[in-house]
């Protein structure tokens, strides 16, 4: 078992259509749902040697434009915009942390 695997099954349930992702595309945010997600993103660290298997990049490279595509929708739907950016800023910070910076 690689060290990428664990947090590759969790972020796969999160895309799954009942998941935090597959809600939030219904415009369905939950901050408790949020938080689990930014948990399982803060766990990752990637060293300089790393191989990083392509479906943890698949997984992650989208997470940002996604998570801005849906803010009209969950907003619309009676979710706080405001909790909503802060989350994506959260994402966001825990990439970079993750991932770091060009």
């Amino acid at each position: 078992m690689t060290k990428f695997e664990t947090v590759i099954a969790q972020l796969e349930s999160e895309w799954a259509l009942d998941g935090f992702f597959g809600r939030v595309r219904d415009g369905d945010f939950d901050l408790t749902r949020a938080q689990n997600v930014l948990s399982i993103l803060r766990q990752l660290r990637v060293q300089d040697d790393d191989l990083v298997p392509q479906r943890l990049v698949a997984l992650l490279w989208y997470l940002p434009s996604y998570l801005g595509w849906q803010t009209e929708r969950v907003e619309k739907l009676g979710g706080s915009r405001s909790d909503y950016e802060r989350f994506i800023t959260e994402v966001m910070n825990a990439l970079e942390d993750a991932l770091g910076t060009p």
